[in-house]
């Protein structure tokens, strides 16, 4: 089964496609704020570079946040898009599993933290690649105090936006700079175990993971 991936929660957003568990090749995009210029135009040259036709894909897979409101509908519209032309499955995949899949633990429980915006970070905590509890919206603060004397390792551009912050910690670990950002590859592979196992998502009712309101949103209209 030959499924593709899309990430754009963050600004190092990319498309990989994976095919039968095996990684055949990843694109990255880490330039801010150009998803809506360089998905498409990059998604094209990934299939050339394999000689394949969009019409070979088995699947979608999209990364659905938390992160970049932008990012994420340019994400959704694009493999949504994809899903519908192509007669394809469509399986969403949080961006935070995305982050921590196939990062080396060491068996320490892991904190992924994205950024929010507005001095907060949207993040999980995972303990052997699974996560505990839900998604949540956390001040810096908040993440210090929960894991204030224990032993953790911290993953995410959240992370280093707060690097002074959380490496003064005893116990605490960051992760190696290549690791800070969700990847087309880990969406594919995700998906892919997803899409394999019927597990799809319906084409209609799957949206972005926001968590909360975006600015505008809590803005509101103006009188």
């Amino acid at each position: 089964m030959r499924v593709l991936g899309i990430e754009t929660s963050t600004d190092a957003g990319g498309v990989a496609i994976v095919e039968d568990g095996t990684l055949r090749a990843e694109w990255s995009l880490n330039l801010p704020r150009s998803h809506s210029l360089r998905l498409l135009p990059a998604l094209k040259a990934l299939l050339e570079a394999l000689g394949l036709e969009p019409q070979a894909l088995d699947g979608i897979a999209v990364g659905i946040g938390p992160g970049s409101f932008t990012g994420l509908r340019i994400g959704l519209s694009v493999a949504k898009g994809l899903a519908m032309a192509l007669e394809r499955p469509l399986a969403g995949v949080p961006s935070l599993d995305a982050l921590v899949f196939g990062i080396p633990s060491r068996g320490l429980p892991v904190y992924a933290l994205i950024d929010a915006k507005r001095g907060e970070l949207f993040g999980a905590l995972y303990r052997g690649g699974r996560r505990e509890g839900p998604f949540e919206v956390l001040s810096p603060a908040s993440v210090i105090e929960r894991i204030r004397g224990g032993e953790f390792l911290l993953v995410g551009e959240g992370v280093l936006l707060y690097r002074e912050e959380f490496e003064g910690l005893e116990g605490v670990e960051i992760a190696p700079p290549p690791c800070h950002h969700p990847r087309a590859s880990a969406v594919a592979f995700l998906g892919w175990k997803r899409l394999r196992d019927g597990k799809g998502d319906d084409l209609n009712s799957l949206v972005p993971l926001y968590i909360r309101p975006s600015d505008a949103e809590l803005k509101g209209p103006r009188p």
